[in-house]
């Protein structure tokens, strides 16, 4: 019975603690891990939600959200919608080297990540699949 009690007890204690910490704010958010959210945001959301999520730029003091468009190329080439692409690959770009982690690999990756976002814009259409591939191409060659 006594060691029943003295369990109950400690339930309560660290039901309670728990519960104050909650309601206080205190000790129990975890920290975000910034290149984490980074690699989900660059390789495992869609294009369209990454795109929601850059118009809401959330963690603004550790993300860098900014980018030039797709630089020197049309954003809308023949009328293809490529803007969110480059979006995307502007944040790769900035934010790996923040982060210190733009390693020749790092770059190979967020380079074919671009390649599929602009394909994936294209369905079937040929021409623009080329022209994916010529963008692709110029940022291999020109980027980093």
């Amino acid at each position: 019975m006594r060691t029943t009690l003295r369990n109950l007890g400690a339930t309560v204690t660290v039901a309670v603690s728990v519960g104050a910490g909650a309601l206080l704010g205190t000790g129990t958010a975890a920290a975000t891990d910034i290149p984490a959210l980074t690699d989900q945001y660059l390789f495992h959301t869609t294009l369209s939600g990454f795109e929601s999520i850059r118009d809401q730029a959330p963690y603004s003091g550790q993300l860098d959200w900014s980018s030039d468009g797709c630089s020197w190329s049309p954003d809308k080439p023949f009328g293809f919608r490529f803007l969110p692409g480059c979006h995307r690959h502007d944040f790769g770009y900035r934010n790996y080297k923040k982060q210190g982690r733009f390693t020749e690999t790092a770059r190979k990756q967020i380079d074919d990540n671009l390649y599929a976002d602009l394909k994936s814009v294209c369905g079937s259409n040929i021409a623009c699949k080329a022209t994916a591939w010529t963008y692709y191409e110029a940022v291999r060659k020109f980027g980093g």
